[in-house]
């Protein structure tokens, strides 16, 4: 007869639990890896609705919506969508100057020309041509002269 130790309950079984066995691709927890990494990925990167992205993931459509609820995934979601945002910048450029180049309507190449121009302002603001951005927040107070008193002055008779 074998007497059981604490360090016997610690050893990793050959078999996985029913429960880790039962769900497979499964993401760990805090982690955003398995079906639905790759469900957010056909939503970003290919464009698919939500209830197409998780079909073709092999999840529920209600699994991936309860997902969403979570801030892990939605920190996932979001910064995809930023990197899809900036991997599309340079091209939207390009087409805008096609546009102001080669259209035959002056009011697209005029409007054109100008969404460029905000494009490059708004670069400017933020960051300035040869400015260093530091964090912080400046107050200026300006404190306006004072309104000289007015005095009257009364003539006294002699």
């Amino acid at each position: 007869m074998r007497i059981l130790e604490m360090t016997d309950a610690l050893i990793p079984t050959a078999f996985p639990t029913r429960q880790a066995a039962a769900i497979e691709g499964r993401s760990r927890r805090g982690a955003v890896t398995g079906k639905l990494r790759a469900a957010l990925d056909l939503m970003v990167w290919s464009g698919e609705k939500r209830t197409d992205a998780a079909e073709k993931a092999g999840l529920a459509d209600c699994s991936l919506r309860a997902a969403l609820r979570k801030p892990h995934v939605l920190a996932h979601y979001n910064g995809e969508l930023a990197a899809l945002r900036t991997s599309l910048r340079a091209k939207n450029v390009h087409r805008l100057d096609g546009i102001a180049d080669d259209s035959k309507n002056d009011m697209a190449r005029v409007a054109a020309v100008k969404a460029l121009e905000v494009i490059a302002d708004q670069a400017d603001e933020r960051t300035g041509p040869g400015a260093v951005t530091l964090p912080g927040l400046q107050i200026i107070i300006v404190q306006r002269a004072p309104v000289p008193h007015e005095i009257n002055p009364t003539i006294i008779p002699v």
